[in-house]
């Protein structure tokens, strides 16, 4: 008895798991695990740095480097199945075991990169990587953790390394603070409607998709400024409730992020000067694609005029058809809406139809990543998942060859952050044997049991866009899992993603998943058309809204220790004094999840930057016959297998032959 005691209380993390592609067994995993094997792992790993700094040899690549790169390899496990419920599938339990392992984790990193005789080990390999006899890649991975090293503060005082140590946790403390109260502060902002008349305009499907068992509609604010549901709502109060609900969350009340804000500011700024810095985008891009803040600024003066120019042509147009002197936010999707219904004849709800999830997943999606790369898809219903609206499959390569898992994870829920994103259950990694297990997340309305999920053509771009990101960790090809993939700058783990988008509105691709779910007819052609010609509308208040969130996240992170900021809003105001007044930041610093809560301080004009990047490779396409199997196989080669083995540059130089701008 004592013996079966002892079995069950054994971990279930503590062991990799015996399914397919080394996937979680969610069914044995239980929350409150995860806290003592976080911590065992991060045992494991310390033990592992002390082996190899104890080690009296001449450091070489296999006593030094690769137990380094080994050391990691269970605490990055354990971890991406805890990262991937704290952000799809979180609780209380899961809460409490963040907020107390972040600190430790930043303090186990710390231990790690500012550990004076581990660092002295690799920087004598560095210095001599000239006569190492070793392969390209590993060379990369010396570079990549000479790089960290020197980055994260090595070369300090002992003095400064520990100033630096209380800065992480504390850090590392509020990011999780800022994450629970936006994720608090969202589910807060719901919205309950008592009167069906407040909900003119929602089709019946959207609106039964709202209700709720005592007859109420409930409207779930979602993670940007702008709710989609505003283009459809002709209510103008309801539409301006909404609004204001979204733009205030996190900015007053129980759950107000400023205070956290100016923390994380303020220390960021004292990390930055430590380090050697000026302010703390100097030192978050070192390792980008942009490599410094004036290359920022620049694309910002680059982009601000036009962008201006465009919005105040269709402000004109929107008032215009109005008759209104000024365009309020909480308006302008829903008049851009009534334009687009009256100068191009095309309706989102006469759209949505044609959209349905899972054949735009599988008839859109798949179908084009078949049609480039001659990757086929399995649907598993035999793996467990962590929730019961998670899809799995399995995809293969065109000789059959098992590539890795993909599961899906769709539907909005309380429990789940806002917005859309992809990350990895089992990262990639010839050195470690492992095969990707890749999944994506989105925040769609659930419908009523029985009925389909309708995506308007936004939501359908995300589905392409987030599976892009999916490609580029599918298509690793690399042996270390620190550069497989998905683990390059954010100025590029952005491109493929945005160019991927563009196969959505493909011809051949559209007609195979655009198929109406009740008259099984396919979209035609004049519809494509209008989708065509309305696209060309409000594409400037769309790239304004992101442009104004890059920026502000640029003022943030470009302030100097001198500079001082007591008020968030103010200094938001000022930060943006230049932007139209009727394009409001996607988002607001209170709930700017990506830089305050994620890692995209400094770094949300990447997105944009990446946009650049795509469009000129979707270019590329057009001038070279476009949709084969052959452009597809250049692109795969030359842009997803890469990781970041190389200089970005370069890589996009050996796929196009050209520099995008």
């Amino acid at each position: 008895l004592i013996f079966l005691l002892q079995i069950l209380m054994i971990s279930s993390l503590s062991q990799k798991s015996t399914l397919p592609y080394g996937t979680p067994d969610f069914s044995s995993i239980r929350n409150e695990e995860f806290r003592t094997s976080l911590l065992e792992a991060m045992d494991s790993q310390a033990l592992s740095i002390k082996e190899i700094i104890e080690n009296q040899d001449i450091p070489t690549i296999k006593n030094t480097l690769l137990p380094l790169e080994k050391s990691n390899q269970e605490l990055r496990r354990i971890s991406n199945i805890f990262y991937a419920l704290a952000s799809a599938h979180t609780d209380k339990i899961i809460q409490s075991t963040e907020k107390e392992i972040l600190p430790l984790f930043a303090t186990h990193q710390d231990n790690i990169y500012l550990n004076d005789s581990l660092f002295q080990r690799i920087k004598y390999l560095y210095n001599n990587r000239n006569s190492l006899n070793s392969d390209t890649e590993t060379l990369r991975l010396l570079e990549y953790y000479y790089d960290n090293f020197t980055l994260y503060g090595a070369n300090l005082s002992e003095e400064k390394k520990e100033e630096l140590k209380k800065i992480n946790a504390q850090l590392a403390s509020l990011v999780n603070e800022f994450n629970f109260y936006t994720l608090e502060a969202r589910k807060k902002a719901s919205i309950i409607i008592h009167n069906e008349e407040e909900l003119k305009g929602l089709s019946y499907e959207e609106k039964q998709a709202l209700k709720q068992a005592d007859g109420t509609w409930k409207i779930d604010i979602i993670n940007t400024t702008q709710q989609p549901i505003l283009a459809s709502l002709e209510n103008e109060a309801t539409r301006k409730y909404i609004f204001e609900k979204s733009w205030n969350r996190a900015s007053q009340g129980e759950f107000n992020t400023e205070n956290i804000i100016l923390k994380i500011i303020n220390l960021r700024k004292k990390k930055a000067n430590l380090l050697g810095y000026k302010n703390y985008a100097e030192w978050s891009l070192q390792k980008s694609m942009a490599k410094n803040p004036e290359t920022v600024w620049a694309f910002f003066d680059q982009m601000m005029p036009h962008t201006f120019e465009k919005v105040k042509e269709e402000a004109k147009i929107l008032k215009e058809n109005t008759l209104s002197e000024a365009i309020q936010p909480y308006d302008w999707n829903y008049y851009t809406e009534k334009i687009r219904k009256n100068n191009y004849n095309l309706d989102e709800n006469e759209l949505k139809p044609y959209f349905e999830l899972f054949n735009v997943l599988e008839k859109g999606v798949f179908y084009a990543t078949t049609l480039l790369y001659g990757i086929t898809f399995k649907k598993r219903t035999d793996l467990p998942v962590y929730h019961p609206d998670v899809v799995v499959y399995e995809l293969f390569e065109e000789d059959n060859t098992p590539l890795g898992l993909f599961y899906g994870d769709f539907y909005a829920r309380e429990e789940k952050k806002g917005g859309a994103w992809m990350s990895c259950l089992v990262t990639p990694s010839k050195f470690f044997e492992q095969k990707p297990v890749v999944y994506n997340v989105c925040n769609y309305i659930k419908p009523k049991e029985g009925s389909p999920c309708l995506l308007t053509f936004s939501e359908v771009e995300t589905l392409f866009h987030e599976f892009g990101h999916a490609l580029h960790a599918f298509f690793a090809e690399q042996k270390y899992a620190s550069l497989a993939g998905t683990a390059v700058a954010r100025d590029f783990v952005e491109f493929p993603s945005q160019f991927n988008e563009n196969w959505a509105l493909h011809p051949i691709i559209l007609k195979n998943y655009a198929v109406h779910y009740q008259t099984n007819k396919v979209i035609d052609d004049s519809l494509i058309k209008k989708i065509k010609d309305s696209r060309t509308f409000n594409q400037g208040y769309a790239f304004c809204e992101v442009l104004a969130s890059a920026y502000l996240d640029m003022k943030w992170h470009t302030l100097s220790i001198e500079d001082s900021v007591k008020e968030v809003t103010l200094f938001e105001q000022i930060a943006l004094e230049k932007f139209p007044k009727e394009v409001p930041p996607r988002y607001r610093s209170s709930y700017f999840s990506h830089i305050f809560g994620g890692g995209y301080a400094a770094s949300y004009y990447a997105y944009q930057y990446s946009e650049m990047l795509a469009r000129d490779a979707y270019q590329w396409f057009e001038e070279n016959n476009g949709l084969t199997r052959e452009n597809g196989e250049h692109f795969r080669k030359e842009i997803l297998s890469k990781g970041n083995t190389m200089d970005y540059q370069t890589i996009y130089k050996a796929f196009s032959g050209r520099l995008p701008f």
